[in-house]
């Protein structure tokens, strides 16, 4: 027995060590010719795979690693929901969303119909080909510097709404499974007694649910203020995995999606001062068991079945493309975004997704494509993998491809709910102040704050303690709660467009650490550090520092200077004799 779970164990570990070290040859690969690499993960997977080379035998060790990435992602996507945008102008841009996908669905289930399926299975194909990529489009925008323009806007909420829909398309797979297996079992679920039955268990759910969201609304903010006073920021990610992890098995338990749970406790965590945090600590975590993920697919994938349907695959990566690109652009246009937004929007979020393989899995785990299944699955990743192949290329020409459209006039609405002025006038005013980024808030962030911001700077603070950023943020002060080492809580408070950058934290290493991702970012921002000894101005100088203020001479001028003025001498004849504190 112990033999054989051993077996088991080293079976697990040796396809994990397969699957990670193939992902990584793949990126590495892919990165080099300049493609995402979302595809080379499913390329690798397919290869790699039980029905090609054979080198992983059995893919289900690393589906239960696949669906454990899928609950962090749904995590992930949570903790990204701002409420501020949902209570602000940005419920317009999810409107296309929601408005998109429902189209995008009924179009697709007629077409999905004229390629043998029945209607339950081509809904849900639809669906799924419905939802666009959040991990690439949001990666290649982010890249191109255009998440803040109003195309960006556009495409960043209609992929938070089709996130948002995943979560009822998942919980929707078993209704159309029920559908699937004929009037019969729908007339047994119509008895008195059984919709009683169906009631109460709905209404136990919801409480549940309803219970869980306002304990984690009241407790869970109090719980990461004591966590966070740790200051490796450990206990901090131990708390929130656990919280994570914790809803998903409820929701499941109650006969609801884990992945429901995991969002419901991202979206909690969304509302405290610790996201920002969070999501750079849980990032990493995430792109690991995406590539997982992702290589489990295709693991699945069998390459003879779509070497054969090669047409089918072409067909269909032909159909999403035109509908995706048509119903999202023209839900844009329809409500108000300028007609060259709308096409540049339709054709960045016109491929399928990574939740379209989610939601056809959870299909097909409800016996929605009956014998099919093996050859549905294949068309699908077929699909998603050539839609995603493309992505890049058709992001970087979206303006020439979407041409056409400026022969459109505006939305014949009579009042449109996107504005480009409404939703761009903001960063302009912003931008009449220059944007100061101060990390740490001790005695030297302070005082450096309090100056710049009387003289009309627009100041954001990181820091890492707690209850500074409780104070501060009372008093109304933009403050973060994060490590500035941390790449999100970088982009968060808003580096990539800031004029200048404070170091003011006494730790020589987090400086230098700190530094190299903010010259990433921004290239032409300024940035003061700090540092204790003048070998650490020299390190801080390459990696991107324009001023380095060094402790040990600042306190050696400061002390020069005190003496000259307790013995009423000048100080004019010292200043060749001490190095000068800023380098």
């Amino acid at each position: 027995m112990l033999t054989l779970a051993a077996a088991s164990d080293a079976n697990v570990m040796r396809d994990l060590l397969v699957v990670l070290a193939t992902a990584a040859l793949i990126t590495l690969l892919f990165r080099r010719l300049k493609v995402a690499t979302i595809p080379g993960y499913l390329i690798a997977g397919a290869i790699f795979g039980p029905m090609a080379l054979g080198v992983v035998k059995d893919s289900a060790s690393v589906d239960a690693i696949s669906h454990v990435a899928i609950v962090i992602l749904m995590f992930g996507i949570g903790m990204h929901m701002d409420r501020r945008d949902l209570r602000s102008g940005f419920v317009p841009i999810l409107a296309v969303g929601f408005i998109s996908t429902i189209l995008t669905a009924a179009i697709g289930t007629p077409i999905a119909m004229l390629f043998g399926l029945p209607a339950t299975a081509a809904a849900a194909v639809a669906i799924a080909m419905s939802m666009s990529s959040t991990a690439v489009v949001m990666r290649i925008l982010q890249q191109r510097r255009e998440l803040r323009q109003l195309h960006g806007r556009i495409a960043f909420g209609t992929l938070l709404t089709q996130d948002l829909v995943v979560v009822a398309a998942i919980a929707f797979m078993p209704i159309l499974g029920r559908l699937a297996q004929g009037s019969m079992d729908l007339a047994e679920g119509a008895e008195p007694e059984n919709l009683m039955r169906l009631l109460a268990s709905m209404l136990i759910t919801i409480g549940a649910v309803g219970l869980f969201v306002g304990i984690g609304h009241f407790a869970l903010p109090r719980v990461l203020a004591e966590a966070a006073k740790d200051s490796s920021h450990e206990l901090l990610l131990v708390c929130s995995a656990a919280f994570g992890l914790g809803a998903a098995v409820l929701t499941g338990a109650l006969g609801l999606s884990p992945e429901l749970g995991a969002f419901l406790a991202g979206f909690l965590l969304a509302g405290t001062p610790f996201k920002h945090q969070l999501s750079g600590q849980i990032g990493p975590m995430r792109d690991l068991f995406m590539a997982v993920f992702f290589t489990a697919v295709g693991l699945g994938l069998n390459l003879g079945i779509v070497l054969e349907l090669w047409w089918v695959v072409l067909l269909g990566v032909a159909a999403v493309m035109l509908v995706k690109s048509f119903t999202i652009g023209g839900s844009a246009w329809l409500l108000g975004a300028p007609p060259i937004v709308a096409g540049v929007v339709g054709v960045t979020l016109a491929q399928a997704g990574e939740f379209s393989l989610v939601i056809a899995d959870v299909a097909a785990k409800q016996e929605l494509f009956g014998i099919e299944t093996d050859r549905v699955r294949a068309v699908i990743i077929g699909i998603v993998f050539v839609s995603l192949l493309l992505t890049p290329s058709m992001i970087a020409r979206a303006k020439f491809i979407a041409g056409f459209s400026v022969v459109l006039p505006r939305t014949p609405l009579r009042k449109a709910v996107i504005s480009s002025s409404h939703h761009e006038s903001g960063a302009e005013q912003e931008d009449t102040r220059k944007r100061v980024v101060i990390a740490g808030f001790g005695p030297v962030g302070r005082v450096v704050a309090d100056r710049l911001a009387a003289t009309g700077f627009l100041i954001t603070i990181v820091e890492i303690n707690p209850e500074t950023v409780r104070k501060q943020s009372s008093i109304g002060r933009r403050v973060i709660f994060g490590d500035i080492t941390n790449e999100e809580v970088l982009h968060s408070a808003g580096v990539i467009s800031a004029d200048a950058v404070l170091l003011t934290m006494p730790d020589d290493e987090a400086v230098l650490r700190a530094t190299r991702h903010i010259r990433e970012q921004n290239k032409k921002c300024f940035i003061a550090a700090r540092t204790h000894y003048l070998s650490g101005a020299f390190l801080a100088k390459e990696a991107g520092a324009d001023r380095v203020t060094v402790e040990e001479m600042a306190t050696a001028e400061a002390m020069a200077a005190q003496v000259h003025e307790a013995f009423g001498k000048s100080a004019d004849k010292a200043d060749d004799a001490i190095s000068p504190a800023s380098s």
